[in-house]
């Protein structure tokens, strides 16, 4: 089902919390309030530890505590509270980080916050990043808008996102709005990206976060042998497991589709010669990366 990622307030941990040899709990990105579309709400904590730590974790609807629970862990994950129930909407986290248990010496909190009452300004149908070498492309459509005003693009490397910058938006709208920015971005780690979206009356509304690799990571596909005979195979490796493997011929023609493992196997079966595409998606980021892929006989 699809979730509708809300507003996220941060107040960042302590410097400590986020040293090189972290003593404490590290929440890192992405970590956010979402609602389902059965009306209630999922807090999905992602995170770091070295050693045996512990996160208090406190979720309210207005002011009423409606979690109150403390995690402990040794390793990186995420953890998920779902079913929270906040009919008001006014719904937020409290993370605090810990050195050992929860009742040990606390390191510094966290606020995540979830959506105010009232229609959202804006509804998103779809939000892509796609990196090509030093670029980012983000593409969006909206179903709808009401009094909104722009979009600002924010991305983050570590645990705080920045604006990279902004879109005007259509004001009010009932039909189908493209729009699309591109990012110069050398990182060579990972990347969140999300938009910002603010209405006239200064009402902001967040998106899904979506993930890029690094500059060099999308060079990790590899493609062999290449060239390749027709009715031979070739082998993909070094895709994700949630990934899709599409062979396409120039006119944008899907003549191939399998589901990825570790290493993948493409049937060249009935495939004449000539030079053909080879497209990865990742169905986690929603992040493409492109093949080019010479057959002959």
């Amino acid at each position: 089902m699809k979730k509708i990622l809300f507003s996220i307030a941060m107040l960042v941990f302590m410097s400590a919390a986020f040293s090189q040899n972290n003593p404490c709990f590290e929440v890192l990105q992405p970590t956010f309030i979402s609602k389902e579309s059965n009306g209630t709400y999922t807090l999905s904590i992602t995170y770091s530890t070295t050693g045996s730590k512990a996160l208090a974790v406190i979720v309210k609807c207005n002011n009423n505590v409606i979690l109150d629970t403390c995690f402990k862990n040794n390793g990186n994950g995420t953890q998920v509270y779902s079913g929270l129930i906040c009919t008001s909407g006014a719904i937020s986290a409290i993370l605090t980080s810990h050195k050992g248990s929860c009742n040990t010496q606390a390191c510094g909190s966290m606020t995540i916050e979830g959506p105010s009452g009232g229609p959202l300004p804006v509804k998103l149908s779809s939000f892509s990043a796609v990196r090509s070498k030093q670029v980012v492309s983000l593409n969006w459509n909206t179903e709808f808008e009401i009094d909104s005003k722009e979009f600002v693009v924010e991305r983050a490397e570590g645990t705080e996102f920045r604006s990279v910058g902004n879109v005007y938006s259509n004001g009010n709208s009932s039909i189908k709005k493209s729009y699309s920015f591109n990012d110069k971005n050398e990182n060579a780690g990972t990347t969140y990206y999300r938009l910002k979206n603010v209405d006239l009356n200064g009402k902001l509304t967040y998106s899904e976060i979506r993930i890029v690799k690094g500059i060099g990571a999308v060079n990790d596909v590899t493609v062999f042998p290449n060239p390749a005979r027709s009715n031979s195979k070739v082998s993909v490796v070094g895709v994700t497991a949630n990934s899709s493997i599409q062979l396409l011929d120039f006119s944008g023609k899907v003549l191939k589709n399998i589901n990825s493992n570790t290493i993948n196997s493409l049937d060249l079966n009935g495939i004449k010669n000539g030079t053909y595409l080879i497209r990865i998606i990742d169905k986690s980021t929603n992040e493409v990366v492109n093949k080019k892929l010479t057959v002959t006989i």
